[in-house]
């Protein structure tokens, strides 16, 4: 069908979102915000590159059908989630002196066609996604040039693109909702990352292995290569798991560890998704926090920061067992704060206004 149909005329504006790898899951807070979306705005279309196959409670379209559905459903509106995505769509994934875009997929522009429709493009710019510590920000200003709304959680964008909007990760907060923690022992540790490089996870091992018997260790993840390295046997391994059966582990930590590397491929934001789900069950964050982020969360008061060493996370870890009662205070102070600011009806319901005009 060709582009130049005759708009058809709709009483209200339209929203379609198009991801890659959806529905999935594990994808963390883009399932449970297009969750929100759609029951919010249940007329909202969905788009995927890679057709995944988790339940979602409405049908999610290949993405090579979206210019024929657009015209027939009348889309005035995309929303998409990182910066090689977004700079897909709009065709602009290299820059004249032939720097590419990680993960960009030229295939999928449909820039000439949202121009011609006067359809607009709303972007969520997290790390990852092309996106890291590196990024030209000739590639940002691509995005600023053609996004009606960018919205993000750092603040590289905040800095290069000013009038970009500042929104943490969502998370389920009715799935991972708070409960308090028993100060028993032993200590219900937890490490929960897909296996990258820069999660930290040999660090983590590195520090568990000199805690006494009073610890265990959740390890959630594909991490059974990195198994042989654990000399402290107090340990369980999950491997991956849905949700709902990390959401009952959680129930039963006590601390979760985030320990990402800060270097080069810095490319998670702050908390992780994963970290904002251990958080919001009353869970205490231990963190390297490696981009330094103050926007939201206080060390010392919703969490703990550690520096990225074997040895000082050990010692944070015996803090905890030592003061427990008042390091459990911290869990508490955590998981109200992400109550308040990490809600997904809330965040959702605002960037809807944004994006939509309402």
């Amino acid at each position: 069908m060709s582009s130049k149909t005759e708009l058809i005329p709709f009483p209200h504006r339209r929203l379609a979102v198009i991801d890659t790898k959806f529905p999935w899951k594990l994808s963390g807070f883009r399932y449970w915000e297009n969750r929100e979306i759609h029951s919010q705005r249940p007329d909202t279309l969905y788009f995927a590159t890679h057709p995944y196959h988790d339940t979602f409670p409405t049908t999610v379209y290949p993405f090579s059908e979206f210019q024929q559905i657009a015209i027939s459903h009348g889309i005035t509106d995309v929303y998409c989630v990182f910066l090689n995505l977004t700079l897909s769509l709009l065709g602009l994934c290299s820059l004249p002196d032939g720097s590419h875009m990680p993960g960009s997929n030229l295939g999928w522009n449909i820039r000439a066609f949202l121009e011609d429709r006067k359809i607009k493009l709303h972007s969520t710019l997290y790390p990852g996604g092309g996106l890291d510590p590196g990024t030209s920000i000739e590639f940002l200003n691509y995005a600023a040039m053609h996004c009606s709304t960018v919205f993000t959680n750092i603040d590289e964008v905040l800095g290069a693109i000013p009038s970009s909007l500042y929104y943490p990760v969502v998370i389920n907060t009715d799935l991972f909702a708070y409960s308090p923690k028993h100060a028993t022992l032993p200590i219900e540790v937890t490490f929960c990352a897909f296996n990258y490089p820069r999660k930290g996870f040999p660090l983590l091992i590195q520090a568990f292995n000199m805690l006494p018997e009073d610890f265990h260790l959740n390890i959630v993840g594909d991490w059974q290569d990195h198994l042989h390295l654990l000399t402290n046997g107090n340990y369980t391994f999950h491997g991956l798991l849905e949700p709902e059966s990390l959401r009952s582990i959680y129930l039963r930590t006590h601390v979760f560890v985030n320990c990402s590397t800060q270097d080069q491929f810095a490319l998670d934001g702050f908390p992780t998704t994963a970290a904002v789900d251990a958080m919001s069950t009353g869970c205490i964050l231990v963190s390297t926090n490696p981009r330094n982020d103050k926007l939201v969360l206080q060390s010392g008061v919703d969490y703990i920061e550690v520096a990225s060493d074997a040895q000082t996370i050990t010692n944070t870890l015996l803090w905890i067992k030592a003061n427990l009662k008042d390091a459990l205070k911290i869990g508490t102070r955590g998981a109200e704060t992400i109550s308040e600011r990490f809600d997904v009806k809330n965040i959702v319901l605002s960037k809807l206004k944004h994006m939509m005009g309402y």
